[in-house]
């Protein structure tokens, strides 16, 4: 029977029912994978409980604190009454942004059309959840490149700091050991580290990393997973970023090859929701005028939750080989986010590296 309306419970059944293949070439997506390395991080300030729980209010800041770091008080011996720092903390603002997309259904279209209402719904809300998934991609990206470090150290080996363009610049054939000796010097050797490469840079890296052993120039050397003295310091993920790099207007300036490098949770995307979404007492059916408030999951990440109004009015869909007493739904999905970079207590450092290649 098809549906001719919805019922509160209707809310839980679209969240994971949003179907996932049709029309899949059609509904295809730039698929880039720092949504999901910001997913793994939206906990890096503080639990997604506690956020929902500071920001009860639209209009209530949200701010995390971090221990800042002590310098060497560059003691050469033991005193009689030795005096120290007592430390400090910095506050770091948590500034949101939303993104949403809307759409309209009509609750009489399944009656004698060969999509059903729940499935002409199910194909809207997917493509509402493309979009701003595109979106927050492109977000994320520009973010990551907007927050990279300004704090050079031109005595650097490998690697010439750029400081009108915030870039090391590298050039000779082994550009990704340059990378990995510049995050070591400047003390991330403990670390292994995650790199976004642009569309130039990353085939590159796919044959050199190809050249093995049996090759006459084994290049495969810059990607070996073995700790280098005195800790770790290599490439653990490298990801190939479609919006990064020249083509996208991103350092249009660097032709060559451009990647963000970075130790692993340099930056966080902190999702919030608005109570009225999901707190009781919140109107939850989308068959009146006045609407209601829910949630729904994403088609394709778990943990990637949309707020989703709904309401309904009547309307006059005869002209489109509908019925003059049709009712129409209209929807508004969002996502709330706020991005944060790993605070660092020297002005303009963060943990955020780019590279550029300039031969």
């Amino acid at each position: 029977m098809p549906d001719n309306g919805y019922i509160t419970s209707n809310l839980l059944a679209f969240q994971g029912r949003v179907m996932a293949g049709l029309a899949e070439h059609e509904m295809r997506e730039l698929d880039t994978n720092v949504l999901q390395y910001a997913l793994e991080n939206q906990e890096f300030i503080m639990g997604v409980p506690q956020i929902e729980a500071i920001k009860k209010s639209v209009q209530r800041p949200v701010y995390g604190y971090q221990f800042n770091r002590m310098a060497s008080t560059g003691g050469t011996g033991m005193t009689t009454f030795p005096t120290g720092p007592g430390g400090s903390t910095t506050q770091i603002p948590l500034s949101f942004v939303t993104f949403t997309e809307t759409f309209q259904t009509y609750n009489v279209s399944g009656l004698d059309n060969v999509m059903q209402f729940s499935q002409i719904f199910d194909m809207l809300a997917k493509q509402a959840m493309r979009n701003i998934r595109t979106r927050v991609r492109e977000w994320l990206t520009n973010n990551l490149y907007t927050n990279r470090t300004t704090y050079g150290l031109p005595t650097l080996k490998n690697a010439t700091f750029n400081a009108a363009n915030d870039a090391f610049e590298i050039s000779g054939p082994n550009p990704y050991s340059a990378m990995t000796s510049v995050m070591r010097q400047n003390s991330y050797g403990d670390k292994t580290y995650d790199a976004f490469f642009d569309a130039t840079l990353y085939p590159m890296y796919e044959y050199s990393a190809a050249q093995g052993t049996s090759n006459a120039t084994n290049l495969n050397y810059q990607f070996a997973k073995t700790p280098t003295a005195p800790g770790k310091g290599y490439f653990n993920n490298i990801w190939e970023d479609l919006n990064l790099g020249a083509a996208v207007a991103i350092d249009p300036g660097y032709t060559l090859g451009s990647a963000l490098v970075m130790p692993p949770r340099s930056f966080a995307m902190v999702p919030w929701m608005p109570a009225n979404y999901y707190a009781p007492g919140f109107a939850k059916g989308f068959d009146t005028y006045t609407g209601g408030y829910g949630t729904i999951g994403d088609d394709k990440y778990r943990g990637l939750v949309y707020q989703i109004f709904g309401w309904n009015n009547q309307s006059d869909t005869s002209g489109n080989n509908g019925y003059a007493q049709s009712q129409t739904q209209n929807w508004q999905i969002g996502l709330t986010l706020s991005f944060v970079t790993a605070y660092l207590s020297n002005a303009g450092e963060t943990p955020i590296y780019q590279f550029v290649l300039t031969a």
